[in-house]
């Protein structure tokens, strides 16, 4: 077996997306900060509907391409094609789209999702107070806002689908060559 390294140049190449390329994309990348900015700063000043959509556009454009980069690297790293890269898409834009749905129409899940959420932020929350000396927090719950109006953004799932599946084709057939036909 070749090094993890060498098996991540042998699965990209200079003139083909590397393992979570579309995570680079420039689309993607105004949806991160859309959703950072509006989450931390524009939900303050605003409090409105709009701001409650944003969020939700931004996170279904991000979130469904964690997973299938995660997968990309893991193939990346073992020296494999990422083969099963349209089912690993599809999962993660269902699981994304039914947790959707699930938070803003079921209490159950909404609860779950509060505790969950807070459960992941806390090590972080814990490394801050660990470096400034204080004593570890406690865990938390995240702030929710169940609204089924919410499920009218799913049509977002497209744009990480759409994207996915562009970077997927130029690694199947490479860089298009110019067309020198005018």
């Amino acid at each position: 077996m070749t090094e993890p390294s060498q098996d991540i140049q042998a699965f990209c190449s200079d003139d083909q997306p590397g393992p979570g390329a579309v995570l680079t994309h420039p689309v993607i990348i105004a949806m991160l900060v859309l959703w950072i900015v509006n989450d931390h700063l524009l939900k303050d000043l605003l409090a409105n509907a709009l701001t409650g959509k944003l969020s939700d556009v931004a996170s279904l454009a991000v979130f469904p391409l964690i997973p299938v980069t995660m997968y990309e690297i893991w193939c990346g790293l073992r020296g494999h094609e990422p083969k099963y890269m349209k089912p690993v898409l599809l999962l993660s834009l269902a699981s994304t789209g039914s947790v959707m749905i699930g938070i803003n129409v079921s209490a159950y899940w909404a609860d779950a999702y509060r505790v969950g959420l807070g459960l992941c932020q806390w090590p972080f929350y814990a490394i801050a107070h660990f470096i400034s000396g204080d004593t570890l927090p406690p865990t938390h719950t995240v702030h929710l806002t169940m609204d089924p109006t919410d499920i009218w953004t799913l049509p977002s799932l497209a744009i990480p689908a759409w994207l996915q599946l562009k970077i997927s084709a130029l690694r199947e057939t490479g860089p298009q060559a110019p067309d020198d036909t005018v």
